[in-house]
């Protein structure tokens, strides 16, 4: 399988999962702080960090509705 058909069959199989790609831009305060937590470990790569920050978003909000 070409790398390309790699990318479209695990792209696929993450969105069958219930996965979404996202493009975008971010604004320079918020490009640093994603350069900051990957930096100081909070997860091993950008998207970890959105993914982190997100999940931990949202157990704050659902604690905070208990």
């Amino acid at each position: 399988m070409t790398t390309s058909k790699q990318v479209r069959a695990s792209e696929a199989a993450l969105v069958a999962r219930g996965g979404r790609r996202l493009s975008g831009h971010l604004q320079p305060d918020a490009a640093r702080a994603l350069a900051d937590l990957v930096a100081a470990g909070y997860a091993r790569s950008p998207v970890a960090v959105i993914s982190a920050a997100l999940l931990d978003a949202i157990k704050k909000i659902s604690r905070g509705k208990s």
